[in-house]
């Protein structure tokens, strides 16, 4: 009874430990498929994440989806007035495959207009009209690269935004007539810290022309007339407008004796004054300041005198 039991009880024993084998080893093959899973699952994620970096792609341009440019709408312009302001709405456009910030713009000019009589502004546009809005960079047309990342445009892929531009000529109309420059834009883009990319459109597309108003001096007015008031001491001098003297021009430049006393856009002008003896004489005025010839002459006398000679009141000679 004893030795049978103590085989059986070994051979239990034998058996169960068989079992306990099958099962660990079987334990280890599943772990190891599972182990084999996880790596295979990380390693294809990882797999498709690093092609979808690189197939991916930064571009920009501003022109519009038919192709148009919209930077070469500032120009060509010719400035008629110190102040005078161009405003254009220029359309960004991501057509990249990533998301993108429109991070600076690189301005380059030739001509003989130096970049910094002409003053810029970049903003935000909620629609092509350009409204003012804040925040605004500000620069001048002097060449360089300036930051728009305060402007916060970030585009998602196919998106679009646009960015209103407006230069101001600052500088005196005299000194700088005739001069003309030709400016170019890049609007540059960036995903990230490495991706970067620059407007895709040709510098042709990119570039415009703004030049400073000119003229030859006008022609002198003609026509001279001068009638006395029903004022004893008033006279109306009245001319006719000079040949091409067309808007927009400076006037007319009123001289008595050869000394100006003032500018009016009529050509009629009234004077007063007692006793005096002297000379009127017109000039018309262009734009940029030039002036014409003196037109003839018109002699003032006192309407009337004294006995002993004083003169008083004022007439046409």
């Amino acid at each position: 009874m004893s030795r049978i039991a103590e085989r059986t009880t070994a051979q239990g024993y034998r058996g169960m430990k068989r079992s306990t084998r099958v099962s660990i080893i079987a334990g280890v093959a599943v772990f190891l498929t599972l182990v084999s899973g996880v790596s295979f699952a990380a390693w294809t994620a990882s797999s498709t994440k690093t092609a979808t970096a690189a197939t991916g792609a930064v571009a920009l341009t501003t022109a519009t989806t038919s192709g148009a440019s919209t930077i070469s709408a500032l120009g060509p312009h010719t400035y008629t007035a110190t102040n005078q302001t161009v405003t254009k709405p220029i359309t960004v456009r991501n057509t990249g495959t990533v998301d993108a910030s429109v991070s600076s713009v690189t301005i380059s000019r030739t001509g003989t207009l130096a970049g910094n009589q002409v003053a810029v502004k970049f903003w935000v546009g909620t629609s092509s009209a350009c409204a003012a809005t804040t925040p605004v960079v500000s620069s001048t047309l002097a060449g360089g690269t300036v930051s728009l990342s305060t402007l916060n445009i970030t585009l998602a892929s196919t998106g679009s935004a646009i960015l209103c531009a407006s230069t101001t000529f600052t500088g005196s109309m005299t000194a700088q007539a005739g001069r003309t420059t030709d400016v170019t834009f890049a609007l540059n883009s960036s995903a990230g810290t490495n991706w970067n990319a620059t407007d895709a459109v040709a510098a042709a597309g990119r570039s415009f022309t703004q030049s400073i108003f000119i003229s030859t001096a006008p022609n002198a007015p003609t026509n001279m007339q001068c009638t006395n008031g029903s004022n004893s001491s008033s006279v109306t001098i009245a001319w006719s407008t000079p040949s091409g003297f067309v808007a927009p021009n400076g006037g007319y430049n009123i001289y008595y004796n050869g000394s100006l006393i003032g500018n009016i856009a009529d050509t009629t002008v009234g004077l007063t004054g007692s006793g005096v003896s002297g000379t009127v004489t017109i000039r018309a005025v262009a734009l940029d300041g030039t002036e014409s010839a003196d037109s003839p002459g018109i002699p003032l006398e006192p309407r009337s005198y004294t006995w002993w000679g004083q003169g008083s009141g004022l007439a046409c000679g």
